[in-house]
């Protein structure tokens, strides 16, 4: 208990020293550096006796810190394993003793095939290898657009293929799983809930190979698979030299026969396998195909059912390394070689050393699966079965569907906060739009942003800032290719970034509010303004129609007295200000829309014409002012229900100064009895009295209408003052009230 207490007090004390940089500024003065570097180095003789005592070769005292940390990790790892295998077997759990793990240090020392895995891992890359994309008959797409399904067809569906755009809670537009109701009706065959027994492989030396590169082998090699029930199922890609990524090889193993299959040269042929792929009663095998299956549907058109995951298994069982290195050793007692994991497999022909390693993958994978179940079944209880807990997961794994990357404004943040580094304003706008320029580039030429310019070269150009171009590329060690192409973009970048101040970002802000991303999509046909599928609220019959009933409009539509708001559009615009931009934006109405309000309209106009009969008959005043609006924006409000009289008109001006009023004189009797079976717009027009408005004296200003339409004609109108005479207005400004549409009381 002591030694626990111990331990914990100095995991305390490490975690209370400082760090980032409270480090740096700590690890300035000499004294705290010398006690530091004591502790340092007797913690390090410590850990090396302790690895020593353990037999784990690697001296941590000649590494750097990377390496000091991978080391200490393995010998973890190493050392738990062994004792959760210890523990296993006296607890009687572990029922299969005769195979042993052991650790790397003990298998090295008696084995040759162990030392060739402790070896380094190399980069085997092909520096003259033609760029294979360049002969996909389907070219790359790399636009930030909605990843189309590449099926044609759909075998063993339930439902027929409907490849269709929808659009989730964000608002953003996805093409849905193929598979999804196949995947999610899937239920577990009775026979692979069993246990059978298990059947070791054959040596690869004996068992069949087949290399498919041709479409003859391929069909010979389909009508084989049509007989079996299991396979074993591995893919091998590249993504250094390509943006999104490129699957190279597949390998599937049967019990009898292991193949490899280009995918390179068939990668438009290979759509034949989901005849088989997607058979429910064929179990496919798997180690961690997180990354297989969108590999599958972006690359070959390939979708799984009924699969099942041995690195799932491996988590439910709570093993302390899931990798299929470490089920090869436990299950198989097979040490894999791992070296050719950086292997660039765009190279062909491929060397007998990367056939050898892509085969393992594959060709132990079945035997490791009838294993795995003996033991997820003697964990499985009446109330769990843990088997089929596994197919659930994988199941999960298989409705994944393949996403194209999209840049957003915050997509450099992942990369600057895993970096632990803190930026001012300029340094993150230098890393914000280095990091954009780098993802248009990867894009338009098909090169990963990792080929372009690495991580750690764009965050040191960014924190340094360099004022001249030599700067650059002393932040770059070795140089890209393309950043010394493109060196004069990076250099603007940088200078823009030094300008930068609080202002500027302020303004950059406000800029933000009013910019739109919109990502067209050639194939995004069928979406329109006048469909309302995607609607949210529940549209029902209240969808306009010719049929409807137009004198339902009669009960809708009431004269009120127009009370000006607290704001309006004419208040003082200042020229600088970028907020109202936006007033100048054309807004789409439907047509038919615009009908019902011109409808709308004229009704108001033709009670207000029987409102002035009325009045002429009464010899009373009365304010029947109208705002003066376009037909589509009245305000129409079923508030009043009578009209308000007045005897004296000047005091509606002086309640109301911002509205317009059109006052009514009183004529006399014998005018207004003869004047009822007119129109009374024809009678203004006809009184000798009549004066035309001269509208180029008109202070439109003092008007209260909110309608953008109403500020861009005030403006045109001052405009074109100055340049037509007298005469001439009125001619123009009546003309332009017919092209407009606008009424002018």
């Amino acid at each position: 208990m002591s030694d626990f207490k111990t331990v914990i007090e100095g995991t305390r004390a490490s975690n209370n020293l400082p760090s980032g940089v409270n480090w740096n500024f700590y690890n300035s003065y000499p004294k705290f550096k010398k006690a530091v570097s004591s502790r340092q180095n007797h913690v390090l003789k410590l850990i090396s006796s302790l690895l020593k005592n353990q037999k784990i070769p690697g001296n941590i005292r000649g590494k750097d810190a990377d390496h000091q940390f991978e080391l200490v990790e393995e010998g973890n790892d190493t050392i738990l394993d062994r004792v959760t295998h210890n523990i296993d077997t006296l607890n009687g759990s572990f029922k299969n003793v005769g195979i042993s793990v052991t650790p790397k240090a003990f298998a090295s020392e008696s084995t040759d095939n162990t030392q060739a895995a402790n070896k380094k891992r190399i980069l085997v890359h092909g520096r003259n290898i033609e760029r294979p994309q360049i002969k996909f008959k389907i070219k790359v797409d790399n636009r930030p657009v909605p990843f189309k399904p590449l099926l044609t067809s759909k075998p063993n569906s339930k439902v027929p293929l409907d490849l269709c755009l929808e659009t989730n809670e964000d608002g953003i537009m996805f093409y849905k799983h193929p598979y999804q109701l196949e995947l999610e009706e899937f239920k577990v065959p009775v026979e692979h809930l069993k246990v059978s027994t298990a059947i070791k492989p054959a040596s690869l030396e004996d068992t069949k190979f087949v290399e498919v590169y041709t479409e003859e082998q391929l069909n010979l090699m389909v009508s084989d698979l049509l007989t079996v029930k299991e396979l074993a199922i591995d893919l091998e890609a590249h993504s250094y030299r390509t943006y999104q990524g490129f699957t190279c090889l597949m390998q599937i193993s049967t019990r009898n026969a292991d193949y490899i299959i280009d995918t390179l040269h068939l990668r438009d042929k290979l759509h034949v396998l989901n005849e088989i792929f997607t058979n429910p009663a064929v179990v496919k095998v798997f180690h961690g195909a997180d990354s297989d299956i969108p590999w599958l549907q972006r690359d070959l058109g390939l979708y799984i059912v009924n699969m099942f995951d041995t690195y799932q298994a491996a988590k439910i069982l709570n093993f302390s390394r899931k990798g299929l290195e470490f089920l090869l050793k436990h299950y198989c007692n097979v040490d894999a070689d791992k070296k050719f994991q950086l292997y660039d497999w765009r190279t062909r022909p491929l060397s007998t050393e990367a056939i050898y390693y892509a085969r393992c993958d594959t060709h132990y994978l079945l035997y490791v699966y009838d294993m795995i179940k003996k033991d997820l079944m003697a964990m499985s209880t009446n109330q769990c079965n843990y088997i089929e807990l596994v197919f659930q997961r994988s199941t999960d794994v298989c409705k994944l569907r393949y996403e194209v990357n999209i840049l957003g404004d915050d997509s450099h943040l992942s990369m600057y906060k895993r970096s632990k580094k803190m930026f001012d304003i300029q340094q993150m706008y230098a890393l914000k739009h280095i990091y954009a320029w780098r993802d248009k580039l990867a894009r338009e030429l098909d090169e990963s942003p990792g080929y372009i310019l690495p991580n750690h070269m764009l965050l040191k150009i960014s924190e340094m800032l360099p004022k001249e171009s030599h700067g650059i590329l002393a932040c770059c060690s070795p140089v890209p290719p393309l950043v010394r192409q493109c060196l004069h973009e990076i250099h603007y970048i940088v200078k823009k970034a030094r300008e930068q101040t609080f202002e500027n970002a302020e303004k950059l802000n406000e800029d933000k509010s009013f910019s739109q991303d919109v990502i067209k999509h050639i194939d995004v046909d069928m979406i329109s303004l006048h469909d309302y599928s995607k609607s949210k609220e529940a549209v029902g019959d209240s969808l306009p129609t010719l049929l409807n009933d137009l004198n339902k409009l009669d009960d809708e539509i009431e004269i009120v007295y127009f009370t000006p708001q607290e704001i309006t559009i004419f208040q003082e615009i200042k020229k600088k200000s970028r907020k109202h931009i936006g007033l100048t934006n054309i807004i789409y109405k439907q047509p038919y829309e615009l009908y019902l309000k011109t409808v709308k309209y004229n009704k108001v106009l033709k009670k207000s014409s029987e409102l002035k009969e009325k009045i002429s008959n009464s010899n009373e005043s009365v304010n029947a002012s109208i705002p003066m609006k376009c037909p589509d924006k009245l305000y129409l409000t079923p508030q009043a229900n009578e009209i308000k009289k007045i005897s004296d008109p000047s005091n509606v001006k002086k309640d109301i100064p911002n509205t317009i009023i059109r006052e009514i004189k009183l004529e006399d009797q014998s005018s207004s009895t003869s004047s009822t079976t007119q129109n009374p717009s024809d009678n203004s027009r006809k009184n000798n009295n009549f004066i035309p408005h001269k509208y180029e004296k008109t202070d439109f200003a003092k008007f209260h209408n909110q309608s953008k339409e109403a500020l861009l004609i005030a403006k045109r109108l001052q405009k074109v003052k100055t340049k037509l005479s007298n005469e001439n207005l009125c001619q123009f400004t009546s003309s332009f009230k017919k092209k407009n549409k606008f009424i002018y009381n």
